[in-house]
């Protein structure tokens, strides 16, 4: 009987330290440099696509569906390579980019319409 209950208490022992390993590795991981590299970059495009609609800017222009007018006033914030696509309701209104790069992150940025009519519009930047 007194073995029995060993092998059980070990079991146990086995059991919560396999726990903890696997907690501890899915939640305590760094995060890799390409990660926080595109963190980094996602912040740095949403920060400027508000600072654009806070100008009244960037909603001139997603209105207007200029997405090569929004690079351009993006130009200034951002450090990499960016595309910008404009949709609507339906569909994109300008035309999605073919990228050949496997290190690419993407930020939305959503523009509502107007006092008088609910016209939403994604901005979408497309960073590598």
């Amino acid at each position: 009987m007194r073995n029995k209950a060993q092998v059980q208490t070990i079991e146990a022992l086995v059991s919560v330290a396999i726990i903890s390993i696997i907690i501890f590795l899915l939640y305590f991981r760094a995060p890799t440099s390409t990660e926080t590299a595109q963190i980094g970059r996602k912040i740095e495009a949403y920060n400027a696509l508000k600072i654009l609609d806070q100008t009244k800017n960037l909603r001139e222009y997603a209105l207007k569906a200029n997405a090569t007018k929004i690079e351009e006033l993006l130009l200034p914030f951002l450090k990499s390579n960016y595309k910008v696509v404009i949709y609507n309701q339906t569909s994109n209104v300008t035309e999605i980019p073919k990228i050949d790069s496997k290190n690419i992150a993407s930020i939305s940025y959503l523009i509502a319409g107007d006092l008088g009519n609910y016209n939403p519009i994604e901005i979408r930047v497309y960073l590598w």
